[in-house]
């Protein structure tokens, strides 16, 4: 294990990122989070805050490789890589980069357990669950059905998520934005995990226990604090998982 993590620590901070979306990519094409070759995930340019990389348009999201990476600057021109940049990707993704900078990781799916969230009347999922327990306060939700290949996108996404890093997406899907490839996307697995959750536990059409407001309260900064150091292991794990039974990653 320990030679696979010294060897990503030996790649340059570009290469790194650029791996890192890589499996995050494919990991999520594993659990059928893609939705054809459509959704997008994006980092900020290490060093370049006017500059984020992306998927190119009509790259399945197991075949992407590290190389594949468009640099795209915030007003959608390709700076570096060949292809185009998909049209909702640089709605959603360059207006949230542009005014956030906390956001220097941006995932959007359209995965089925979060979407099924988000086709409800109420959107909101109850702390029923251990891995709901990730998510107090840190979820927005979007209420309005609209386009994303629309301008105006952009800025309904930046009113409806504020301060917070998660914006659920009425109709639509979800984004989630972080500091970094693994946090952003460890947040991604927790959500989906606690949505699968509760839609089991509906299913069975009997009263759904919830998690007391003051335990909330009482766990939540040591659940935060836990749930960020395990999810760097968790996507170190993923890496490694991938570069043994994937050895062409970097190609």
């Amino acid at each position: 294990m320990r030679a696979y993590d010294e060897a990503f620590a030996n790649l340059d901070p570009c290469t790194q990122i650029r791996l890192d979306l890589t499996v995050a990519h494919r990991w999520a094409a594993r659990w059928n989070w893609n939705e054809g070759v459509v959704n997008h995930f994006t980092a900020v340019v290490p060093g370049h805050p006017d500059r984020f990389y992306a998927i190119p348009y009509g790259v399945h999201w197991t075949e992407v490789r590290p190389r594949d990476f468009l640099t795209v600057s915030l007003d959608g021109s390709i700076v570096e890589g060949d292809g185009e940049i998909e049209l909702t990707s640089l709605m959603i993704h360059g207006a949230m980069h542009r005014a956030l900078p906390r956001a220097q990781v941006i995932l959007h799916t359209h995965q089925p357990h979060i979407t099924a969230f988000t086709c409800l009347v109420d959107q909101s999922f109850d702390i029923c669950n251990q891995p709901s327990l990730h998510f107090p306060g840190r979820i927005a939700y979007l209420n309005e059905y609209g386009l994303a290949t629309e301008s105006s996108i952009g800025g309904a996404i930046l009113d409806a998520i504020g301060s917070r890093d998660i914006l659920m997406m009425a109709n639509h899907g979800v984004t989630v934005c972080g500091p970094n490839v693994s946090q952003a996307f460890d947040d991604l697995y927790m959500l989906d995990r606690a949505c699968q959750v509760q839609l089991l536990a509906h299913a069975s059409g009997r009263p759904l226990r919830t998690v007391a407001p003051s335990v909330i309260t009482s766990m939540m900064d040591s659940v935060r604090a836990k749930a960020i150091q395990e999810g760097d292991q968790h996507f170190r794990a993923l890496r490694r998982v991938l570069w043994r039974e994937e050895p062409n990653l970097l190609e």
